[in-house]
């Protein structure tokens, strides 16, 4: 039966045009599919660095403030960033990074000196995302800014609770006195503590942990639950009080502020979209027909 058919049917070699036509089209589809999946790759990346995108440099901690503190040119909010505006001039005073988490203690040049803590977070592509800001009036010339930072937590792990205090152009300065107050757990009362801080540098963030400042204040470990700086005192050299000398009351105080970045969810969206598409035209490309 098999030299039967091959009688009626004699096999003949494929023409050496159409093998390299055929070979061709494959090579191209192939060259098509990669190039779909470089190009799927290169979108989601470009959508992530877009949130990530701050390098932890001179020039890249400048541009998250200047990218983030402001208020819109179009913006009438007067609960996101009151003082901040469109244009203000801002300084990098002194950052510190723990971990994944960047913070950057600013300075605004306006009239109401405002400072705060910008806090970002690094992604895989060794950049930062802007995560939240504090934007509070400082009325002096000079001094030291107190905050509690729980890295968005308001519960959990301790381990990311810190208390920061930051010192902005402290030339004169030589220790800071804060009279912290705050709550502990199982107790409706309020408690002060007080705490002298000797200062060494002009411009500074320390990012005190949580226990050490337990310990520091002498509180049992494990029971504070929220603190403040109520008041900080300027001591000079002999540890009179120097305060008065930096104040400065030409600004508005009435208010603090921040400001915080909204979840990833819609930037994973689009990532995902973009996956999807990208294996739809590689998919198109190797098909068998």
């Amino acid at each position: 039966m098999k030299n039967t058919i091959r009688g009626f049917f004699p096999l003949r070699k494929a023409p050496c045009k159409a093998l390299s036509f055929l070979r061709q089209v494959k090579r191209t589809r192939l060259i098509a599919a990669l190039l779909s999946a470089l190009a799927a790759l290169w979108c989601m990346w470009w959508l992530y660095d877009q949130e990530f995108h701050y390098s932890n440099t001179d020039a890249g901690r400048l541009a998250a403030l200047e990218n983030y503190i402001p208020s819109p040119p179009d913006s009438g909010s007067t609960v996101l960033s009151p003082a901040v505006k469109a244009g203000t001039p801002l300084r990098t005073v002194a950052h510190a990074a723990h971990g994944k988490h960047l913070y950057i203690y600013y300075a605004a040049q306006n009239q109401d000196h405002v400072h705060g803590i910008l806090h970002l977070v690094r992604g895989i592509n060794g950049k930062y995302r802007p995560l939240s800001a504090s934007m509070d009036p400082f009325p002096y010339t000079a001094g030291v800014k107190g905050q509690e930072i729980r890295n968005g937590n308001t519960s959990g792990n301790r381990d990311t609770w810190f208390y920061a205090l930051a010192g902005d152009s402290c030339d004169g300065i030589h220790a800071a006195a804060v009279t912290f107050r705050g709550s502990l757990k199982n107790s409706s009362q309020e408690y002060t503590w007080e705490k002298t801080y000797p200062i060494e540098e002009p411009d500074f963030l320390w990012l005190i942990e949580w226990n050490t400042l337990e310990a520091e204040l002498g509180i049992q470990e494990g029971r504070l639950l929220s603190v403040m700086a109520d008041d900080i005192r300027l001591l000079n050299q002999e540890g009179e009080d120097i305060t008065s000398q930096f104040r400065d009351e030409g600004g508005n105080t009435n208010y603090s502020s921040g400001k915080s970045t909204a979840e990833l969810f819609l930037v994973y969206v689009f990532m995902g979209i973009t996956g999807a598409l990208g294996l739809v035209f590689i998919r198109y490309f190797l098909r068998r027909d």
